[in-house]
C-alpha cells in the first residue's frame, strides 16, 4: 500500500480481508481441491475415500494458515501416494481416515499436547490472537 500515490490512496476504499474458517476450508477441499487432485494424479472414487473427519483433521492439524495453499499441498500428497499405491498394484481402493491420514502427511504440525499437567505458580493463560487464529498462551510471571 505504502507504493501506491496518495492522492490515488485518496481515492481508493481500502477492504480489510480476512482468511478461511475450518468450515469454509473444508467445503473448499470437497468441491475443488480434492477433486482437482484427483484428476491431475487419475484417480476415480472408486480408488480413494477421504472423509470428512480427516479433512477436518487435515485442516486442524495440518494447515492452519488463513488461506488453502498448504492445505492443496496437503491433499496433492495424500493423492500422490493412494496413486502410487494404485500403481504399484498394493491396493484398488484406499480409505484415508483420520487413524491413518499420518502415514500420508506424517506427523502433525500443530498439537494440542498439555504443556503442564497443572498451571504451576507464576504461570498464567492467556488468548493470543495470531494469523493463524487464537491460541492459547502460557506466560511465566516474575515479581521484582
Amino acid at each position: 500500500v505504502d507504493t501506491i500515490p496518495e492522492p490515488l490512496r485518496d481515492r481508493m476504499e481500502m477492504i480489510d480481508m480476512s482468511g478461511y474458517v475450518a468450515e469454509e476450508k473444508l467445503a473448499i477441499a470437497k468441491q475443488y481441491l480434492l477433486p482437482q487432485a484427483m484428476r491431475d494424479s487419475g484417480l476415480k472414487d472408486t480408488n480413494i475415500t477421504l472423509d470428512d473427519e480427516s479433512l477436518k483433521l487435515l485442516i486442524k492439524n495440518y494447515c492452519r494458515e488463513s488461506g488453502v495453499r498448504n492445505l492443496q499441498k496437503h491433499i496433492e500428497k495424500v493423492v500422490r501416494k493412494v496413486a502410487y499405491k494404485v500403481v504399484k498394484e498394493e491396493s484398488v481402493y484406499v480409505n484415508v481416515s483420520p487413524n491413518n491420514l499420518a502415514e500420508f502427511v506424517g506427523k502433525p504440525v500443530f498439537t494440542h499436547d498439555r504443556m503442564y499437567p497443572s498451571t504451576p505458580p507464576g504461570v498464567v493463560m492467556g488468548l493470543a490472537w495470531t494469523a493463524m487464529g487464537i491460541s492459547m498462551i502460557f506466560l511465566n510471571l516474575s515479581h521484582r
